[in-house]
């Protein structure tokens, strides 16, 4: 048998380790829970199940309200259609809560996380980002304005 001070060593040890593994599993767990979301498009969604969340990817139809920052913060929601990039006429109806970004409009590329409802795409509070076209970063570019990554026609700031 062993003496009680190495039982006991060996039971801390122990103990020290499964909690090592269970935090690192955590951790794992939450850093990748985003990158479990499914990108969809809106002709994607047409026949998902109810429940299932999906990073919603596509373009504002139009007939977007103009004040769509206002009716994302009342008890209804900010109401509006998203089309699908490849096939425009194929859109979704999406309810979003939360903070709208400036940049949201008619025809701006989106992406908004949520679940199908009934027919409806229930956005997920705060979730919704609008996507700078290429074109408009190529136009600050040529106009020599400051961008990120060093993309040509940086401003050197002297």
């Amino acid at each position: 048998m062993l003496p009680s001070d190495a039982v006991k060593s060996r039971s801390r040890f122990a103990i020290a380790l499964a909690l090592a593994v269970a935090l690192g599993g955590w951790l794992i767990w939450t850093s990748i829970g985003g990158s479990l979301e499914t990108y969809s498009s809106p002709s994607g969604l047409i026949t998902s199940a109810n429940g299932t969340t999906y990073r919603l990817n596509g373009t504002v139809a139009p007939g977007s309200p103009a004040n769509a920052a206002e009716r994302a913060q009342t008890a209804a929601g900010l109401r509006f259609r998203v089309r699908d990039k490849d096939r425009p006429a194929v859109s979704v109806p999406v309810v979003y809560r939360g903070s709208v970004p400036d940049a949201f409009r008619d025809g701006r590329e989106i992406v908004v996380t949520g679940h199908m409802e009934n027919g409806v795409f229930q956005a997920d509070r705060g979730t919704l980002i609008t996507l700078c076209p290429s074109k408009f970063m190529q136009e600050q570019a040529e106009q020599g304005k400051t961008m990120p990554g060093g993309i040509p026609g940086e401003s050197t700031g002297t």
